[in-house]
């Protein structure tokens, strides 16, 4: 599907949900009008109706596949004992570890781990650590591995609906701490933004700009009320210019690194950096649009030759890799890709209600978005004062927070 345009890719999903409708109102009328579809396809002989008879029955034999193991697993978390639990969790992790993160753009067998992964406070930690070790520990890992993984973590977090506040708060002081250790390990003789040289740094920072935009409502946090409800407070401080209490670290650290000579905003998808840039403005929790106008005139193939892949404390990937497969500048930035996007198989997908956090609007965040127009060249010259100041180093926190000492013990 990832081969086709995206309405022709949406057409089959459609068309996989209308059959799904029909097998259920009308069995025999179903397989009547089944078996004049498969004559007429037959009679047809163009290439492209090949293609999209063959892929539709790829969909069809996937959404079957998974419908099948989610039936399959369920009970065993419904009413298995803790050892049997345990045992089947460890089993999915490992397949997972070993042939699903590896692979391209898998795109609906990670749910298995996304779905039961979510069942118990337990079972999160457990995905979420795996996932943190294979990320952000070097030993025996292929560097492509380690991205993937950090790809999941934040993708598992940011639509995870049964993910709690502080796991989110958690994972995000994690991934900084993290960027912060590499930040000042590679800027004193960073020449610029490189993706080739600090993979792993770009792949982390992008993941801190997703769990963001997604769950910046469980950042913010209310110290002298305990009963605090970020949504309750929505239409009242988003509309009236309050400032938000965000939780200790969770506004320092992406400034930092923001602000760097790694420059992860020129590297980063363009998509997600852009939709960092209008939420974190419309919150006050920092203004980039300076800094993305001045990325514009920057170009990263600058910054190729001075080492080879292989150079640096975090290792490097070759640009003809599943990273970026793009043209252009793109060629040296990263995918927008995360793996929990929206599951579309229309058979298996019951199986997920009320795992996925949807995306929710903002309020008054469109209007921001049309003044933006008018203000964004007065406010880039009054600002480059304060970009020149957000380059200074700031003390960062030492070392890792008491979770992450937590995943990664033996």
């Amino acid at each position: 599907m990832d081969d086709l345009e995206e309405e022709m890719g949406d057409k089959i999903v459609q068309d996989m949900q209308q059959k799904t409708i029909r097998n259920l109102e009308d069995s025999e009328a179903s397989d009547d009008s089944d078996n004049e579809s498969v004559s007429s396809s037959e009679d047809s002989s163009t290439p492209e109706e090949m293609r999209m008879k063959e892929l539709k029955s790829a969909v069809a034999t996937m959404d079957a596949i998974l419908d099948l193991l989610f039936g399959y697993y369920t009970p065993i978390f419904a009413n298995g004992t803790a050892w049997d639990i345990d045992e089947t969790f460890e089993h999915l992790l490992l397949q997972f570890a070993n042939i699903v993160l590896p692979t391209y753009r898998s795109r609906h067998t990670q749910f298995l781990l996304f779905h039961f992964g979510q069942l118990s406070p337990d079972l999160i930690a457990k995905f979420a650590g795996a996932c943190g070790h294979l990320a952000l520990t070097k030993e025996r890992i292929p560097q492509l591995v380690r991205l993937s993984a950090a790809t999941y973590l934040a993708s598992f977090v940011a639509r995870g609906a049964r993910i709690s506040s502080q796991v989110v708060r958690d994972v995000f002081d994690l991934l900084g701490s993290h960027l912060d250790y590499i930040r000042r390990t590679e800027e004193p003789t960073c020449r610029g933004p490189e993706l080739v040289k600090y993979s792993l740094y770009y792949a982390l920072a992008q993941a801190v700009l997703y769990i963001f935009c997604f769950r910046w409502r469980d950042l913010v946090v209310n110290s002298a009320d305990p009963n605090y409800d970020i949504d309750e407070l929505d239409d009242a401080a988003l509309f009236d210019g309050r400032e938000l209490n965000w939780a200790p670290g969770i506004k320092e650290c992406p400034t930092q690194n923001i602000y760097s000579k790694l420059n992860p905003l020129k590297v980063c998808s363009p998509s997600i950096v852009q939709q960092f840039a209008r939420i974190s403005r419309h919150l006050q929790f920092m203004y980039i649009f300076p800094l993305l106008e001045t990325n514009k005139r920057l170009r990263l193939s600058t910054f190729l030759g001075a080492t080879s892949a292989s150079d640096g404390a975090f290792g490097g990937i070759a640009r003809e890799t599943a990273l970026t497969g793009k043209l252009g500048e793109s060629y040296h930035q990263l995918d927008a890709y995360f793996p929990f996007d929206p599951y579309q198989l229309p058979r298996s997908k019951r199986w997920l209600e009320g795992d996925y956090v949807q995306w929710k609007g903002i309020p008054g965040l469109d209007d921001d978005d049309k003044d933006d127009d008018s203000s964004d060249s007065d406010e880039s010259e009054e600002d480059s004062d304060e970009d020149e100041a957000g380059e200074e180093e700031v003390d960062t926190r030492p070392g890792l927070p008491s979770m992450a000492v937590a995943w990664f013990s033996p």
